[in-house]
C-alpha cells in the first residue's frame, strides 16, 4: 500500500533523510512488539499521502519530527506487519499537530512536532510508552543505540511493511559535516553504524533509542535528515541526524501541559 505513493514523494524528497520520512538500511527485522513504542503515521496531504515513524511517550501523545506535518494524520500503534490485521494494533487519529514554531525546513532547526491523540491509547504488552531523557542530558560519542522503521532497505527499494532495526554508534557532533553546516551542534546527534548502517528515506520521525547514563532505553533523539555526497542512502560517508531530545525538554514540557495533555 505504501509503496504506491513513492513515485509522487521521491520528487519532494530526494536527497533528504526523507522529507517524510527515514528508513532502515543494512538493518534486520526486529522482534515482533520488541519495539512497543513504535509508532506508524500515515499521512494524508493535499496531494499525496506518505507516512513517517513516531514515538508513543504518554498515553495520547506521540513525538515525532515537524517535517512529518500533512493535512491528517492517523497513528497506528502495536504494529510490526503493516499488512496484517493484528488485534494488537491500535489505530487512532491525530485531534491536533504541534511542530516547534520556529522549524526551519531548508536548515531542519527544530525539526520536532508533538501529535495530540483524539484519545489515550490502552496500554497492552504491544503498546507501551517510552521515555524521554530530561534537560541537559548528553548522549557520549561512541555510545551504542539503534533505530528502527517501517522504511525502505535500500534508495531504490520499495517501502518496507515489516518492522526492521538497525545498531548505530553516536558520532562526536562537532565532527558532524551536517550539524556545522547548519549550525545545529547543540539541537541534534549525529549517529551511524558500521559500514552503511542507519536509517535513509522513510523512517523520519523515528526515534534514537540509547541508554541514559548506563540504565534504562530513552528515546534520545528524532531521525531528521542525512547529509550525503551522492544522495545515496548506501553512502558510507553521509551523516545521519537526529534532533535531541534533552534540548527540548522545556518545549515538550511547556507544550504538553498548554495543550491539556497527559503528563
Amino acid at each position: 500500500m505504501l509503496g504506491m505513493y513513492w513515485n509522487v514523494i521521491i520528487i519532494v524528497c530526494l536527497g533528504l533523510a526523507g522529507v517524510f520520512g527515514d528508513k532502515i538500511i543494512d538493518g534486520k527485522e526486529a522482534a515482533p512488539h520488541s519495539r512497543p513504542y513504535m509508532a506508524f503515521l500515515d499521512i494524508s496531504s493535499k496531494f499525496y499521502k506518505d507516512f513517517c515513524g513516531g514515538s508513543l511517550i504518554r498515553p495520547d501523545v506521540i513525538l515525532t519530527a515537524a517535517h512529518c506535518k500533512g493535512k491528517s494524520i492517523t497513528v497506528i500503534l502495536g504494529a510490526h506487519y503493516l499488512s496484517q490485521n493484528d488485534k494488537s494494533k491500535q489505530v487512532i487519529p491525530v485531534q491536533e499537530m504541534i511542530p516547534h514554531e520556529e522549524y526551519d525546513d531548508e536548515t531542519y532547526k527544530n525539526d520536532i512536532m508533538l501529535l495530540k491523540l483524539q484519545h489515550q491509547a490502552t496500554w497492552t504488552p504491544e503498546v507501551q510508552p517510552i521515555k524521554i531523557p530530561d534537560a541537559g542530558v548528553d548522549i557520549q560519542p561512541n555510545t551504542s543505540c539503534s533505530a528502527a522503521g517501517w522504511g525502505k532497505t535500500n534508495t531504490n527499494s520499495m517501502s518496507n511493511n515489516v518492522l526492521r532495526e538497525v545498531n548505530v554508534k553516536v558520532q562526536d557532533v562537532n565532527k558532524c559535516k551536517a550539524a556545522k553546516k547548519y549550525n545545529l551542534q547543540e539541537k541534534v546527534i549525529c549517529a551511524r553504524g558500521t559500514g552503511i548502517k542507519g536509517t535513509c528515506n522513510g523512517d523520519s520521525g523515528g526515534p534514537l533509542i540509547c541508554p541514559i547514563r548506563g540504565a534504562h532505553l530513552a528515546a534520545v533523539g528524532i531521525v531528521s535528515f542525512r547529509l550525503s555526497n551522492d544522495r545515496q542512502c548506501e553512502d558510507p560517508d553521509r551523516n545521519n541526524v537526529y534532533m535531541k531530545v534533552s534540548a527540548y525538554w522545556n518545549w515538550i514540557k511547556k507544550h504538553i501541559r498548554a495543550n491539556s495533555l497527559t503528563w
